[in-house]
């Protein structure tokens, strides 16, 4: 079986002490999820988050907010033959102006964290956020 590794960022934004996370709608296959992408040549799992976040979405980190990262791994076919898909998430507090890069990305929103749940498309992703509301319970200003 194919193995496939992308990494990516959670984008995270506190407004009047509510969390919102920013969702893109991905072209290629419609669904909603968060920006992520292939590392290339030598760079690090955080150094590729970050700058696939600066490339889909204009967004820069501005505060890590765990070093280790959340893993979301599923199963999906091209041309009928598995591909096993590993990706790295790093759950940051984003700035900038989000610009979204339209070769890849269709839509992006801000949503706040309980609407997220049913914005975002797959059961993956949804789990993924759930891990992340543990963490944001314990963040410090």
């Amino acid at each position: 079986m194919r193995k496939d590794e992308s990494f990516g960022v959670i984008p995270l934004q506190r407004r009047e002490g509510n969390w919102y996370v920013f969702l893109i709608q991905h072209r290629k296959a419609g669904y909603w999820g968060l920006p992520k992408g292939h590392k290339e040549g030598e760079e690090s799992p955080l150094v590729s988050a970050f700058r696939e976040l600066k490339e889909e979405t204009n967004l820069e980190c501005e505060r890590l907010l765990r070093e280790e990262p959340f893993a979301e791994e599923y199963k999906f076919f091209i041309e009928g033959k598995p591909v096993f898909k590993t990706v790295l998430y790093f759950a940051a507090e984003v700035k900038g102006t989000a610009v979204l890069q339209k070769e890849e990305i269709n839509d992006g929103v801000w949503v706040p964290f309980p609407d997220a749940f049913e914005k975002i498309t797959h059961s993956e992703g949804k789990a993924i956020l759930s891990e992340v509301i543990l963490l944001l319970e314990n963040v410090e200003d």
